[in-house]
């Protein structure tokens, strides 16, 4: 399974979504502590406000292994991704 954003993609942000109005299911930008800027879709938003992050491709780093994120880590929301050509 190739990846959700092949490599040269072009993507959209939105830093309106910085207000914690992420849900799971987003895909969003994030500065990870351990593998700096990232894209991933958030799999979940556990009870204490913590976002774990999933990959799309199987073969991505696993969510366990990414551990849960703050969401002052997050920089942005995905509106939208052209692939390239």
């Amino acid at each position: 399974m190739s990846p959700l954003l092949p490599k040269n993609s072009y993507v959209m942000f939105h830093r309106y979504y910085l207000t914690k109005h992420f849900k799971a299911g987003d895909v969003v930008k994030v500065l990870h502590p351990k593998f700096g800027l990232i894209v991933k879709r958030i799999g979940c938003i556990d009870k204490y406000g913590f976002i774990w992050l999933r990959g799309e491709n199987p073969s991505s780093v696993s969510t366990v292994d990414m551990g849960p994120v703050r969401a002052s880590r997050i920089k942005g929301k995905v509106l939208f991704w052209v692939k390239p050509s």
